[in-house]
């Protein structure tokens, strides 16, 4: 075939990319809308957090290639959403990452596992911190990716990690099985928290 027949194809597949993105954009901020008119507190909660992995999902779509999954520019796209979580609170989201592209099979559950890291970074680890930021990495070496979340909280020994094993972590922990990963929470350099994940590219 020639690069000439290739483009229509080429094509093809960028208007199916963005009107599946649009799509559960769209579904992400009917979820959001829905949340913000219940009376429930806690069906708020969940409608806010499934509008958000919704989102999450739709940006990830925007970064497929033919090469695979564009997964530091899924990341470079989210850091300003998740800036803007924390509304009123000047949060930094500071991120340094590797170009690394990724399986189609992988990059959905990575992408809900970052999400809720960072989700969990929020919640919980900007308490006690003395700078209100959070910061995600992403490198690449021998065939394996490593992904990290580090906050400046007040980590794991103050509570007794139990604040943070919650729904979050337990859906990252389920979820790490299906990329061949593994998830572990460290204690971060000068207090804090990091949440590292390995898995291969």
């Amino acid at each position: 075939m020639s690069e000439n027949q290739d483009e229509p194809v080429t094509e093809r597949a960028s208007e199916v990319r963005h009107r599946t993105a649009n799509t559960l954009q769209l579904l992400a901020t009917l979820a959001r809308m829905r949340g913000q008119k219940a009376s429930d507190l806690e069906v708020r909660r969940q409608m806010v957090w499934m509008a958000e992995a919704i989102g999450a999902l739709g940006s990830l779509e925007r970064q497929r290639s033919a090469e695979g999954i564009d997964f530091a520019g899924y990341i470079q796209e989210m850091a300003p959403v998740w800036r803007r979580r924390q509304a009123g609170q000047p949060v930094e989201v500071l991120v340094s990452v590797d170009p690394i592209h990724v399986r189609d099979q992988a990059a959905s559950s990575l992408a809900l596992i970052l999400n809720e890291l960072v989700s969990n970074a929020l919640t919980h680890g900007l308490q006690g911190a003395a700078v209100l930021r959070i910061q995600i990495g992403l490198v690449a070496s021998d065939g394996l990716g490593r992904l990290t979340v580090t906050d400046g909280g007040i980590g794991l020994v103050a509570d007794g990690g139990e604040a943070r094993e919650r729904f979050g972590l337990w859906l990252a922990r389920s979820l790490t099985s299906q990329v061949r990963g593994e998830l572990v929470l460290l204690p971060a350099p000068g207090g804090g928290l990091t949440a590292q994940l390995e898995f291969p590219i």
